[in-house]
């Protein structure tokens, strides 16, 4: 299997980062987006603008088709989901147990909903946005990182539906059902471990709430990040696409580390280089995440893979978060934690599935 993967053409030329016309609308709402709010932390250094930031980064995500309506209710619901998420965090407060718990529950809902017509709502972007709250900037007040999230919301929708309508494509709307139409799913979609959907529910949801419990064991800072990285790689029913993810993973972290720490060593002082750098790099990860999604390709998750770490460490190194250098190795650390234990899940998950059988049988 290992072999076969090799065999993706990872030694051809890499593929050149393409703006295609169905994706420029949305890469230029991202960059008009990093612009006005990095110009504005830059004159007002005020935390706010950065949380501003990655909120329009994750409602903009990957959205690529205008609604006839001004206002999108895929976005509406992928709004509502990362609100809740946040309100219920903040009630929970640091009660350990209660947050695993909603770690376990989200995730099992992440994996039903993105296979039961909200797709578009809940994507990986929703659940990475969802997922930052509790380790990102945990010095900066709650409530100011809720109404960011909320100009954050406004923002990524105003860009989307100005750039959706200068840069038109062909693209196709697909609404999603109201949020409210949820409590309408029936039962056996939510708990018939015959189905697919439910599988990856369980699979994913245990694989992130154990990987959570042992990464705060020993007193990891960061254990959302080696949540994400697991789930990412096990989004799909398909053993073959997961070991391509993970390989893909942990290429492009082996050789993103070292890139980033290399950064931080000789650009350190240089802030408005690195914020170029971030911006640029998170504009060709963007760029290459819609190319996976028309040919997914092992060398194109490499790219997508160095791009975003180096724009995570150059987000560190211009913020000078918790020492850059460290920041960067806690990076790379939990990528390298959640690739593995994603790997032992998908493992462990494909022998279950044979004891079952045998004892069916």
């Amino acid at each position: 299997m290992i072999n076969q993967i090799f065999k993706t053409k990872l030694t051809k030329k890499p593929p050149m980062p393409l703006l295609r016309k169905e994706f420029r609308a949305n890469i230029l709402a991202h960059a008009t987006a990093f612009i006005l709010n990095i110009g504005l932390y830059a004159a007002t250094h005020n935390y706010f603008f950065i949380w501003l930031q990655i909120a329009s980064l994750s409602f903009i995500g990957v959205y690529n088709s205008r609604s006839n309506k001004i206002i999108d209710f895929n976005l509406i619901n992928h709004f509502i989901s990362v609100m809740l998420f946040y309100l219920i965090s903040m009630l929970i407060g640091h009660n350990e147990s209660l947050y695993l718990c909603l770690i376990f529950i989200f995730t099992y809902i992440f994996f039903i909903l993105k296979n039961n017509g909200y797709h578009h709502s809940f994507n990986l972007w929703m659940y990475i946005q969802a997922l930052l709250i509790g380790t990102t900037f945990t010095k900066y007040p709650f409530s100011m990182k809720l109404i960011a999230t909320c100009f954050g919301f406004i923002e990524a929708m105003v860009l989307l539906n100005i750039m959706l309508l200068i840069f038109k494509n062909n693209t196709d709307y697909q609404a999603e059902p109201y949020y409210h139409r949820i409590i309408k799913i029936p039962a056996y979609q939510w708990l018939d471990n015959k189905r697919p959907e439910v599988k990856l529910a369980i699979r994913g949801a245990f694989t992130a709430a154990i990987l959570y419990a042992i990464c705060t064991t020993f007193n990891d800072i960061k254990p959302n990040w080696a949540v994400v990285t697991a789930v990412i790689c096990l989004t799909r029913d398909d053993k073959a696409a997961s070991l391509k993810a993970m390989l893909g993973m942990t290429i492009g972290t082996i050789i993103g580390w070292p890139i980033c720490l290399l950064i931080a060593q000789y650009l350190n002082s240089y802030t408005d280089v690195v914020a170029v750098l971030t911006w640029l790099f998170l504009l060709i990860g963007l760029i290459y995440s819609f190319e996976a999604t028309i040919k997914p390709r092992l060398i194109t998750s490499v790219f997508i893979t160095i791009s975003l770490f180096i724009t995570v460490a150059c987000v560190s190194i211009s913020l000078n978060i918790d020492g850059s250098v460290r920041y960067i190795n806690l990076k790379g650390i939990n990528s390298v934690v959640g690739i593995i234990f994603s790997l032992i899940s998908l493992m462990a998950w494909e022998k279950l599935h044979r004891i079952f059988d045998e004892i069916k049988t």
